[in-house]
């Protein structure tokens, strides 16, 4: 079963996860988004992208239960995969705008933070890049584009407590760029969407290229430069056993 739904209308496509029942990330998930990038990229009647998630929950972030199952091999790959679509979202010529939806932690969060604009749902949700909170460091690279959005001291003080911040707080500290009530999510994304779309395509493109290439160079050389450091830290023991602890958590839900 598809764990995305892709729907176009003129220049823009909406893109949502749709993986009940909290849009975790999985082999599949990361697969089906980068051909859904590849699909889009390659439409040239396409210049706007809207990524959204189900009400109440945009994406929880990394499928723990399952990721924690794969052998190094296969954690190795899907680590590679992970990067190259997080590299591809920050990159793509595509504008996109994240409509999040409800909470957004550690991948969640990733996934939204490598997009053009952010707009958050009101309500009593959560976003951050929480992954030192369950014994894993922020993926190299990405701790550059969450310093690029709030500054310095603040990504680096939530990121080495794992912390996550409430819509407004969000807000305040430029991690989100709008907030509205949950019925005006998507009009509120297609407002934004208007506004790409009345400039010129290829100044638009190449200025994006150009305020991204700094970044997006560290994203490539981090991406391989880390992943072994990584992937040793993600099968030591001390981040085995906090990770199958929190798949306990979880299977007692």
């Amino acid at each position: 079963m598809k764990q995305i739904r892709i729907e176009t209308d003129g220049q823009t496509a909406t893109l949502t996860l749709d993986r009940p029942r909290a849009n975790a990330i999985s082999v599949q998930m990361v697969d089906e988004l980068l051909e859904a990038l590849d699909q889009l990229e390659a439409d040239d009647e396409l210049r706007c992208l809207i990524l959204t998630g189900a009400p109440g929950m945009f994406c929880a972030g990394l499928d723990v239960p399952a990721l924690v199952a794969l052998d190094r091999a296969a954690m190795t790959r899907f680590w590679k995969r992970f990067n190259e679509l997080c590299l591809r979202l920050y990159t793509s010529d595509l504008m996109i705008v994240t409509a999040i939806s409800g909470h957004s932690p550690a991948g969640g969060c990733v996934l939204a933070i490598l997009t053009d604009y952010r707009i958050m749902q009101r309500g009593r949700y959560k976003i951050g890049l929480n992954e030192v909170a369950v014994g894993i460091p922020i993926p190299g690279g990405l701790t550059e584009v969450y310093a690029s959005l709030m500054g310095l001291r603040v990504a680096q003080d939530l990121g080495c407590r794992g912390a996550m911040v409430d819509p407004e707080t969000a807000l305040r500290f430029g991690l989100v760029d709008e907030l509205v009530e949950g019925d005006d999510l998507m009009p509120a994304a297609q407002r934004k969407v208007a506004q790409w779309v009345a400039c010129s395509r290829q100044a638009q493109t190449t200025t994006k290229q150009l305020f991204r290439r700094s970044i997006a160079s560290i994203l490539r050389d981090s991406a391989q430069r880390d992943r072994q450091a990584f992937l040793d830290l993600w099968f030591s023991d001390s981040a085995q056993q906090i990770l199958h602890d929190l798949v306990a958590k979880l299977s007692a839900r």
